[in-house]
């Protein structure tokens, strides 16, 4: 199968790193200083879990170059460049592509299938913790990567195709997973992405301040508390203590740990927070839930409620 990369930041470039490490068929989407670099050095991954991959001569492009059609494609970009990638989705697809599209956001496949409805669109999440070190260089934390994708309800998909995917992932090295729920499974991981990413914000902290007792941690609980009723006003069964099970995750990262909203918030860049905090606030407000904390946090970075 031949698998394009659209987005080769922490997320798509450990993806594609680890699929073209095992001899997959993998095409990288890059842009600026870093497509440059792999094009002239390839690409490195800094892996915890495979140590140091080094890519020479990896396929690598920008979204004007790509000419071919591709069999699987890992839409990777942040959720405010989601309607940038489309054009390109469509110029790099067949009638049998398979979109799976990696964001920490909630409704993305429907988003997607709504302006791509000539292809297969999936949904998915991902469990890495990785980020661009330097141009060309990709260097991964916590030794967890785990991708999780699957069909929406009710949408017929070829369960053969999904299961190569998941081998071709596994032989890679990445725990693959075909979801049998993938709203509810989405929505574990966004909870977890969104109630860290938007305390580290508030507070200007790193991972280790919400893994000990104190103001931080309360608020990460907090947060999740309101995502739990949020779950419950869409109708998703967990199956799980959000709680329990995102306290878990976070004592997994390294106490050094920053997430990329953050990051990005921080540089003055454009960040992720409509997506991660704003949006909840108005899934909140449109079915009746009380948010008040992520309301708190929303209001502190900009939030214009429209009436």
């Amino acid at each position: 199968m031949k698998y394009l990369i659209l987005g080769t930041g922490g997320t798509g470039g450990c993806i594609g790193g680890y699929l073209a490490n095992s001899g997959k068929d993998v095409t990288f989407i890059a842009r600026g200083t870093h497509l440059k670099a792999m094009k002239e050095k390839g690409l490195i991954v800094y892996s915890s879990r495979k140590g140091e991959i080094k890519l020479k001569n990896v396929k690598v492009f920008s979204n004007d170059e790509i000419l071919e059609k591709f069999d699987v494609i890992f839409v990777c970009v942040k959720g405010y460049s989601l309607y940038e990638a489309i054009s390109m989705v469509k110029k790099a697809s067949h009638e049998k592509t398979v979109i799976i599209p990696i964001l920490n956001a909630l409704n993305i496949g429907e988003k997607l299938e709504e302006a791509l409805p000539e292809v297969t669109v999936l949904d998915g999440c991902v469990y890495v913790s990785a980020y661009i070190s330097a141009p060309g260089e990709i260097t991964q934390g916590i030794k967890i990567f785990r991708v999780v994708f699957g069909a929406r309800e009710n949408k017929k998909v070829s369960m053969e195709v999904l299961h190569k995917i998941q081998a071709d992932l596994v032989e890679s090295g990445i725990e693959g997973i075909v979801s049998n729920n993938i709203k509810r499974d989405i929505f574990r991981k966004f909870s977890f992405t969104s109630a860290y990413a938007a305390t580290g914000a508030y507070f200007g902290v790193v991972a280790g301040e919400l893994q000990k007792e104190g103001s931080c941690r309360e608020m990460f609980i907090a947060l999740l508390k309101e995502l739990e009723s949020v779950a419950h006003a869409l109708g998703i069964g967990l199956g799980t203590d959000l709680v329990e099970e995102n306290l878990d995750i976070l004592a997994g990262l390294t106490s050094d740990t920053t997430a990329s909203m953050q990051k990005d918030i921080q540089a003055g860049k454009s960040s992720e927070k409509d997506e991660l905090i704003f949006d909840v606030v108005r899934i909140g407000k449109k079915y009746g839930v009380d948010l008040p904390n992520y309301k708190k946090i929303a209001d502190h970075f900009g939030y214009i409620e429209i009436v």
